[in-house]
This record gives structure tokens, C-alpha cells and sequence, in this order.
């Protein structure tokens, strides 16, 4: 399959897919234009090609031969929805010996939030930071010696 697009609508490019392959398309809202050349590949490839960056999730379900896609649905992506892990697992390999369990990791310090306590606002934030800034004239404590 090949897509040649030059200032093509979205909503076209993908009802003739459908059509010339069988796959029902589904979760399409909102039409937009189209540039570039993808392909040539299986169906499956052309699409997700086609579809990155265009502002929708996309999963395509079954398939009817030489990577075509039986169903092909889309749903459009959140502002605010995260698209990669916070702390993705090490990768691991298959032929390692070791059966390590992943260590939880810990979340990161941050002044004025101590676990099982209510956050400490800007103002009681600033207040403890000064007072553990010394003051001049003061020794200072170096705890490598």
C-alpha cells in the first residue's frame, strides 16, 4: 500500500482505505489535512505512518492478510494524557539467570513535603529554608571531618 497526500483530507484518505481494503474504520471526529508520501509497505505500517502525529490513539485489530487491518479504531488524544512511562521497567534479558525483582523507586524529595503530613505552603517553605541557611558570623558544620 501506498498514500501520496498533497493537502488531502484525512477523512478521504482513510474512507478509501476502507474501502479498497475491507477495514472498518472507527472513532474518526475531526477532519484535517494531510501531507506526504507513506508507503509503500503492508497496510498496517502505511497507516501508522499515516496516522503519527495526527493527534489520535489508534489500534488496529485483526487481520485480513499481508498486514491489513479487520478493524481500525481511533480516539482522540488528551492535552494532558502522558505519552511515556514515568519509570519504564530496565529491559530485561530473557537469557539472564537472575530472577532480580524490580525495586520500587522512590519519589523525589521535594522541601516541605513530608509523607503523611499536609504540604507546608511557599511562605512556611521559605521560613524553613532560612533557618538552615547559617547566618554570618556562625560556624558551619562539615561532616567530613
Amino acid at each position: 500500500m501506498r498514500i501520496d497526500a498533497s493537502n488531502s483530507s484525512l477523512a478521504q484518505i482513510l474512507q478509501d482505505v476502507a474501502t479498497a481494503t475491507g477495514a472498518n474504520v472507527e472513532g474518526f471526529d475531526a477532519d484535517q489535512r494531510v501531507f506526504g508520501a507513506y508507503g509503500p509497505g503492508t497496510a498496517r505500517d502505511v497507516l501508522s505512518q499515516l496516522l503519527q502525529g495526527s493527534g489520535y490513539n489508534v489500534v488496529m485489530i485483526g487481520e485480513q492478510g499481508q498486514g491489513t487491518p479487520r478493524e481500525i479504531v481511533l480516539t482522540l488524544r488528551h492535552a494532558g494524557t502522558a505519552t511515556a512511562a514515568v519509570n519504564p521497567a530496565p529491559a530485561r534479558d530473557e537469557d539472564s539467570d537472575t530472577d532480580e525483582q524490580p525495586q520500587p523507586s522512590q519519589p523525589p524529595i521535594r522541601p516541605g513535603i513530608v509523607p503523611g503530613r499536609p504540604p507546608l505552603s511557599p511562605q512556611q517553605t521559605q521560613q524553613q529554608m532560612m533557618q538552615r541557611r547559617p547566618q554570618p558570623g556562625q560556624p558551619t558544620s562539615n561532616p567530613q571531618n
